[in-house]
Parts: structure tokens; sequence; C-alpha cells
């Protein structure tokens, strides 16, 4: 399969390149994913209260993988007829356990987070951040 070009359109992608090329870890991008705005395709409609959400699932050596895109242009049109855009740390949060992440599929700068490592991200995300007084 011929993986699609994959030019940055958002600030997340850029991020995204930079840790293609080495110059930023695997660990930071996700914390830096968590802070952006994510796009996840859906078979169902989806509605305001997020019902009818259906998430697009591909097998990978036998794990299920939840696909995600960094940018709503991403999707292929004949993916899923509709799309759900969402804080990534909320996606992450919301993940339920045994999913890993694919995401943007397709794209030479894809990446893959299996379950067990989705799993200790989550665990990361839910502690409370240490805040350092200001003295000022």
């Amino acid at each position: 399969m011929t993986l699609l070009a994959f030019e940055a359109q958002t600030d997340i992608e850029h991020q995204i390149l930079k840790a293609q090329a080495g110059a930023l870890s695997g660990d930071a991008l996700l914390r830096r994913m968590a802070d952006a705005d994510l796009y996840i395709p859906s078979t169902g409609e989806v509605q305001t209260d997020g019902s009818g959400f259906k998430p697009v699932l591909v097998d990978q050596d036998g794990l299920p993988f939840v696909v995600v895109f960094s940018a709503m242009s991403r999707q292929p049109k004949d993916m899923a007829g509709y799309m759900m855009q969402m804080n990534g740390r909320q996606f992450f949060l919301r993940l339920p356990a045994g999913y890993g992440v694919m995401i943007n599929p397709g794209y030479d700068a894809q990446m893959l987070v299996p379950p067990h490592g989705m799993a200790a991200f989550k665990e990361d995300l839910a502690r409370p951040v240490a805040r350092t007084s200001d003295p000022g």
C-alpha cells in the first residue's frame, strides 16, 4: 500500500513531523496531542450529547485500534460518514481499556499506540499535575 505524503496543516501536525524527525519524543508528542483537537471518524451519526458515536476500528496483529486523525481533512471520504471533533485529553481518557489508537492511517506520518501503551498513557494523564506556587 502506498502511503500518502504528509504535509502539516495544523500545529499538532508540525509536532508530528518533529517527532518523526527525532526532534521530539513519542511521549512528548502524545502529551501535546492530549492538548490538541482530534478528529475521530464515526460510522454512526454523532449527536450533540455524543450518542450515536461508532468509531472506526482497525485490527492490527490481532489488536483493536481506534482510528483518529490530526486534521479534519485527513479522513478518506469512503471511511465513515461522520466525524467527531474532540479534545485529545478527553478522547484518550474515555478510550476503553484494551484499545490502541491509530493516528493518521494511510499517511507516511501515521502512528500506532498499542493498547498497553494507551493504558500507561491514560494513567499518566489521570495523575494530578504538581503546581508550583508563584512567589510574586
